[in-house]
């Protein structure tokens, strides 16, 4: 290829503008690439944290009562599912006024941070200040003092709640907070960093719906997953029933198992097994002992005679654990 070809390029920028956007629609189907959820293992991993989700359920009745108590407002609080997400797709989802609290939180390795969006503390601005009748303001592209100062207020009560709750099944110690009204410095974490993702709906009435979101370090929090799996102790396997036991001995007696009956046993050399043909007799004598096996193991034992008629096999002896 010439220098002039190799200069060349392959593709035009719009060209592969109009790839990528068309790549990104539902549906689509080249024939040949997949888009792959790099995913797919922490969500699994995530999902064995059952403990964590009934933890995040108190979590959020307990909040409830603290927030209707502090703003006089019919307040509803619902932990939602957890999710998954890195620092990159985060950061492009964040609201554009925003109030991010992080702190440092033991056991954890690495900041905590609790996300509010800017609208849930103007709606909280202006309650606090009798203005919950007024149209809410157009406001600027960032969160006011008075905002960022609830917003403040409301992660304290929002890590002590969860000091308090979480401690029965990890005992976590806050740091001091850094309040920032800016993305900023989550921004400096590496764009991949993981984050498990706890939302939580937050209502007033029947209207206002805001989402608070507890970003944990994922690495950090499945580092002390044993917390929130459940554990089975000797004491909960004596007191589950035992419901297979009875069916299982109910359903024993009719498997079927193979049994066979053993009358002699002969020693022969290899040149009398090698003249023996069709029609050769073997005389033996009445045994004294007849045995009767299970897959290569004696259960009984009895005398050989006859009865009615037909030869057969008297149990006068089985083994004491059949």
């Amino acid at each position: 290829m010439s220098d002039s070809k190799s200069k060349e390029e392959v593709l035009s920028a719009e060209e592969i503008d109009a790839l990528v956007e068309r790549a990104s629609e539902p549906g689509f189907d080249d024939g040949e690439f997949r888009t792959h959820d790099f995913s797919g293992g922490e969500t699994v991993a995530m999902t064995k944290w059952t403990e964590l989700l009934s933890t995040l359920e108190k979590h959020s009745e307990a909040l409830e009562g603290v927030m209707s108590s502090e703003y006089g407002l019919k307040t509803t609080l619902i932990a939602k599912p957890i999710d998954y997400g890195v620092v990159g797709d985060l950061i492009a989802g964040f609201p554009d006024r925003l109030c991010l609290i992080s702190t440092v939180a033991e056991p954890f390795d690495g900041e905590v941070h609790l996300l509010l969006e800017g609208d849930l503390l103007t709606f909280l601005v202006n309650h606090y200040f009798g203005g919950g009748s007024l149209p809410v303001p157009q406001m600027s592209k960032r969160v006011t003092p008075s905002e960022q100062r609830i917003g403040e207020r409301v992660s304290k009560n929002f890590y002590r709640v969860m000091s308090e709750v979480w401690a029965d099944r990890l005992p976590i110690a806050f740091g001091d907070l850094f309040v920032d009204i800016t993305p900023d410095r989550f921004s400096m974490l590496p764009k991949a960093a993981g984050f498990a993702v706890l939302p939580f709906e937050l209502s007033f009435g029947s209207e206002e719906r805001f989402i608070l979101k507890l970003l944990i370090p994922f690495d950090a929090l499945e580092a002390n997953a044993t917390a929130f799996v459940p554990t089975i102790t000797k004491e909960m396997m004596d007191e589950r029933p035992s419901d297979w036991e009875p069916n299982i001995k109910a359903a024993l007696p009719e498997v079927s198992v193979e049994v066979r009956g053993e009358l002699c046993e002969l020693n022969a050399t290899l040149r009398t097994l090698l003249q023996m043909q069709v029609g050769t007799t073997i005389p033996i004598s009445e045994p004294s002992v007849v045995r009767l096996f299970l897959e290569n193991e004696v259960v009984a034992e009895g005398g050989y005679g006859a009865f009615d008629g037909f030869k057969a096999f008297q149990f006068n002896r089985f083994r004491e654990n059949k």
